[in-house]
């Protein structure tokens, strides 16, 4: 059984690193993943739907799905507060549902997910650090029994492997942020450089009091110390400042 199961397991892992690749920020990466999630796991006459609950601040939300439907599903539990998918996000654990007619755990989603066609569940959580937010694979079936133990195994392997693909893809989007917000804060630092060097010159005062001029006019007029520094290079005939980075 393992020597069937490896050659699957590699070719998710390869699928997830081809997502990873092709995809320029999280929430993109998460839309194709809901999409090849859907893909994978349907079989001829049993399609699957796929949505990705992601839990931050106590607040649940949808984050990619692989159609309309699936999104719909999702947010019906937003509505009831309970159900399993955000059951599946917010304890870690795995929750099958093989027959929503038949399951009295959240007895008002359920009737409505039933007749809304769905008739069993699958929700399982991705495997991310405590730091970062709680997300959840949502597997939705229009038939009984969509999701046999064979299926079921095939889900937990695959979200195994999205889980490192989707702690990847946020390692990468807070190094991105954390670069981008350090040029922004370099930005700024040479906009007030270049005001400081133009108060000492029309001053003829020394760094430390030209900085002290700058956040008196900052605290005065409440306006951010970049903004005043800008306007006073725009005063002084100087424009924009670019920062340049080697």
């Amino acid at each position: 059984m393992q020597d069937q199961q490896a050659p699957d397991a590699q070719l998710v892992a390869a699928d997830i690193q081809d997502l990873l690749l092709d995809t320029p920020d999280v929430e993109a990466f998460l839309t194709e993943l809901a999409r090849h999630s859907a893909a994978m796991l349907s079989s001829p006459g049993a399609r699957v739907f796929c949505g990705v609950t992601v839990l931050r601040h106590r607040s649940a939300a949808t984050v990619a799905s692989s159609d309309e439907r699936a999104l719909m599903l999702d947010e019906l539990q937003y509505q009831f507060a309970e159900g399993p998918c955000l059951t599946a996000a917010s304890k870690g654990v795995q929750v099958h549902i093989p027959d929503l007619e038949r399951d009295n755990t959240w007895p008002e989603y359920t009737e409505v997910a039933a007749r809304n066609g769905i008739r069993s569940v699958l929700a399982l959580p991705f495997d991310l650090p405590d730091d970062t937010a709680k997300a959840g694979l949502n597997l939705y079936s229009e038939t009984v029994n969509g999701f046999d133990q064979a299926a079921v195994q095939r889900a937990s392997d695959y979200v195994q492997q999205a889980s490192k693909g989707l702690r990847l893809a946020v390692l990468i989007a807070q190094q991105s942020q954390t670069a981008a917000n350090l040029r922004a804060a370099m930005t700024s630092r040479t906009v007030i450089d270049v005001a400081t060097g133009i108060i000492i010159a029309q001053n003829r005062c020394s760094q430390a009091e030209a900085m002290e001029i700058l956040k008196k006019a900052s605290s005065n007029r409440n306006v951010k110390l970049r903004d005043v520094a800008q306007a006073i290079v725009d005063s002084a005939g100087g424009g924009p400042v670019a920062t340049h980075f080697t």
